[in-house]
């Protein structure tokens, strides 16, 4: 096909040699590389030609993954030649979805790939773990002795002076939020601090009573040195000045509270990691914990999404419809202006603007598509506001057994595929 296009004179190439031999081609393993002058006509000729050859043969040229350069041309000239073509110019791609949106877990939206400063952090965080359980160790005899012991008793010092970058300096900025997942087991007392660990609750007794926390004098104070050892116990504070009827109801609510305590005064206080079911730090729980906590939590179906009994194709497919990344007529007016219709019309109906809700959901073909589906199910619905809501809702259109369920989420995501 192209031998013949260059008989006609209908593609030139270039030409080398004395002999002005003519390349139009070049071709390795399933790369092919076209050289072209930059005549609309000669491009377009080039255009017809591979969709041909795509009919013929069964297959299909994406367009979408090549790329067009250009030899002494500018690039406004490049990219009126790249629109013409469909083509991306040098090199660029569409990117339907933010980055940082597929680093997240698959239950809160994401892709689950994983941020790479997340899993740096997770891996620094492991040494301030085996810091405390390595106490024999060489190493954690020379961090010790370098830097000193932090004011917990549990951890070396993260107060590292020093202007240039050592290992011990990149760990110790991980500890502020590795402390936030740490929990104490109270036994003989001596080792936890009494306002500022995490042993009762949910919190730091500093975060559940501010109030007292201000006003007490010892804020580093073991709880030893607060509570006596059998029940019931004899409290040990001391306060800068009288306390306030407010601060009062706050020191019986907290003396209360712990009359619930129980001690183990012949087993040492010990610190567990509660993120993982044995108590024992796993990188993969505190790298989810940071995932987590880098951001609100959102609300996804990630169960009609990633549960469901259908092609992990269609899988992908609906996770960008719950998106809202579909190449939609909105989305084309802000990402190809040239390759979308008018943004008032659907390409189904020709009536309404084209968005996600709309071509998924309240389109008027769409929604007789809907309509029957729930007929068959023998349900009555309302439609949701959004394909989003639609996916939240869980119908049980045929049944509640475990079966129904999965042949429900395989119906309902053909629908939107075939869409």
């Amino acid at each position: 096909m192209l031998m013949r296009a260059e008989e006609r004179n209908m593609m030139e190439g270039f030409r080398v040699g004395r002999n002005r031999t003519r390349v139009s081609h070049l071709q390795f393993a399933d790369d092919t590389i076209f050289f072209s002058n930059s005549r609309e006509e000669e491009l377009q000729t080039l255009k017809s030609l591979l969709l041909v050859f795509g009919h013929i043969f069964g297959l299909k040229v994406n367009l979408e993954k090549s790329s067009i350069y250009g030899i002494n041309l500018d690039q406004a000239h490049l990219s009126r030649l790249a629109v013409m073509l469909d083509w991306v110019g040098e090199g660029k791609r569409d990117h339907l979805v933010r980055w940082d949106v597929l680093c997240k877990p698959k239950t809160i939206g994401g892709l689950g790939f994983g941020n790479i400063s997340w899993r740096n952090l997770a891996l620094l965080g492991k040494w301030l773990w085996r810091y405390l359980r390595e106490g024999s160790a060489l190493w954690h005899q020379v961090i010790l002795s370098i830097y000193g012991s932090h004011s917990n008793g549990w951890d070396a010092n993260t107060l590292v002076r020093w202007s240039h970058r050592c290992p011990w300096k990149a760990i110790a900025q991980v500890f502020q939020g590795f402390s936030l997942f740490t929990r104490y087991v109270v036994g003989n007392r001596e080792r936890i601090r009494f306002w500022e660990d995490l042993w009762w609750g949910d919190q730091p007794l500093r975060i559940q009573y501010p109030r007292l926390f201000r006003v007490v004098m010892d804020k580093n104070i073991s709880i030893s040195s607060v509570l006596g050892p059998s029940r019931p116990f004899s409290w040990n504070l001391n306060f800068r000045r009288n306390l306030s009827d407010s601060e009062i109801e706050d020191l019986e609510g907290l003396m209360w509270s712990l009359d619930d305590l129980h001690l183990s005064p012949s087993v040492p206080d010990a610190r567990l990691w509660p993120l993982s079911s044995s108590g024992l730090f796993s990188l993969k729980s505190f790298f989810l914990a940071l995932s987590q906590s880098s951001g609100s939590p959102q609300d996804f179906p990630s169960k009609i999404v990633w549960n469901s009994q259908v092609p992990f194709k269609a899988k992908s497919f609906v996770w960008l419809v719950a998106h809202k990344k579909v190449n939609t007529n909105d989305m084309l007016q802000v990402r190809r202006p040239y390759k979308a219709l008018s943004p008032d019309i659907c390409i189904l109906c020709m009536k309404h603007g084209e968005s996600t809700d709309h071509l998924f959901l309240h389109c008027s073909l769409t929604i007789g598509l809907w309509h029957r589906l729930f007929q068959l199910a023998k349900m009555d619905w309302v439609p949701p506001r959004s394909i989003y809501d639609m996916m939240f809702i869980k119908f049980k259109g045929f049944g509640n057994s475990k079966r129904g369920i999965v042949l429900w989420q395989a119906v309902s995501i053909a629908l939107i595929r075939v869409v």
